[in-house]
């Protein structure tokens, strides 16, 4: 079988087997949305910011120490929430947590500096928003019950008790839909991703099965070539040759001779032909790893030297098939937008190099995927190792037998 070599989709690193250099990890369903929390946020505490300066130190005769004081607090609101949003994604779980109570502390204590303003508790709208980034529906409703009953005792020492529940009960269902819209957006995100992981696993599909379908028509006229055509031809050999003996010297001697050698000639075509045909029915791992990796979410980088051959089949269907989970892999669970895939060859070995721009993980668990993957690679005395060091990716190492079961 000719093996051409797979044109390189995309630049590569300059050393194929070294790490590529990463890009940024591919964001999360809560990276997309990030941006416009922050817009909000920002516009959010500007409406809020600007009404609170301009009406409530006339309205409720504020002293210029508490003006001054809230404008510390509310700037330093809006730096926290910045730094919140900024870092959401780069740091543990309890410094994000610690920036989002300072957060809810600072909107609280403007809150109580203008003496209990019912427009300020509406920072709290946004600590909620960011709260629904971070945090399960049930704690971020917990989180929400928190600080809108601190908003309750702020109130009850400026205003009248009915007043003050009314108030931090309109401002509850507030923060309570704000959740439900980050987390509604987040799943939406989430299907749409999902939805285009399965298109693409569609379209490789399709092509493998397309493949599949011309494969095994060619290697049925090729038995019916062998079978049919090829028996008759040797019959008719056969009788050709008992022609040329049983017929005494002479021109038609002479002419059952030549009609012996085209008998002959007919039936080697035929052979040629057979093989042609099925080794076109074998599997074409270049032209079968193009359509894989085309069309996919990722930006597919792939390097086949030309001196790579992949003449048993069993060999090229079992590395495409690793080749078709790494690619659904990185697409449905690394976060990566770009991946590396070399083929090359080590001795007896096939070696199958592949890493992703994803952010890794600290510990990878086997699905059914990665452990179908092994055992078809273990039943042709193959193997798979998996890394993957944190931040850089997940990186995996396939090596086959290139003759099939060693």
């Amino acid at each position: 079988m000719t093996v051409l070599p797979v044109p390189t989709l995309s630049p590569v690193p300059e050393s194929p087997r070294a790490a590529p250099a990463l890009s940024p990890p591919a964001p999360d369903a809560a990276a997309e949305i990030r941006g416009s929390v922050r817009i909000t946020t920002v516009v959010t505490w500007a409406a809020l910011s600007l009404h609170s300066l301009l009406v409530e130190p006339v309205r409720d005769h504020l002293a210029l120490w508490q003006v001054q004081w809230w404008g510390v607090a509310n700037l330093a609101f809006l730096g926290t929430t910045l730094l919140t949003l900024h870092v959401i994604a780069r740091r543990p779980r309890r410094a994000v947590l610690g920036l989002l109570l300072a957060q809810s502390v600072l909107a609280l204590v403007a809150n109580a500096l203008l003496n209990g303003s019912s427009v300020q508790a509406g920072l709290l709208i946004a600590v909620a928003s960011q709260v629904g980034l971070l945090l399960p529906f049930r704690q971020a409703l917990l989180w929400v019950a928190g600080q809108s009953g601190l908003l309750l005792w702020v109130l009850l020492t400026h205003w009248h008790n009915l007043d003050a529940w009314a108030f931090t009960t309109g401002y509850v269902c507030f923060q309570v839909m704000a959740i439900m819209t980050v987390r509604t957006a987040m799943r939406e995100i989430r299907a749409r991703r999902r939805l285009a992981v399965v298109v693409e696993e569609l379209h490789a599909t399709r092509a493998l099965l397309a493949e599949a379908s011309r494969s095994a028509e060619r290697l049925q006229i090729s038995r019916e070539l062998h079978d049919l055509l090829g028996h008759h031809l040797t019959g008719l050999g056969m009788h050709l040759q008992v022609a040329h003996h049983l017929l005494p010297d002479g021109p038609a001697r002479e002419h059952v001779h030549t009609a012996q050698g085209v008998a002959h000639e007919l039936l080697d075509d035929v052979r040629t032909a057979v093989r042609g045909m099925r080794d076109a029915s074998s599997c074409d791992f270049p032209l079968e790893l193009r359509a894989l990796t085309r069309g996919t979410a990722l930006t597919v980088h792939v390097t086949l030297p030309p001196d790579v051959r992949l003449d048993c089949p069993v060999t090229a269907r079992v590395l495409l098939r690793c080749a078709q989970e790494i690619v659904t892999n990185a697409a449905r669970h690394a976060r990566a937008t770009q991946l590396w895939l070399e083929v090359w060859r080590d001795g007896p070995l096939i070696r199958l190099r592949a890493q992703d721009d994803g952010p890794g993980v600290s510990t990878l668990r086997f699905g059914c995927g990665l452990n179908g993957m092994r055992e078809r690679l273990e039943g042709l005395g193959g193997s798979l190792d998996v890394q993957t060091p944190t931040g850089q990716g997940v990186l995996l190492h396939v090596a086959l037998p290139a003759g099939g079961l060693a």
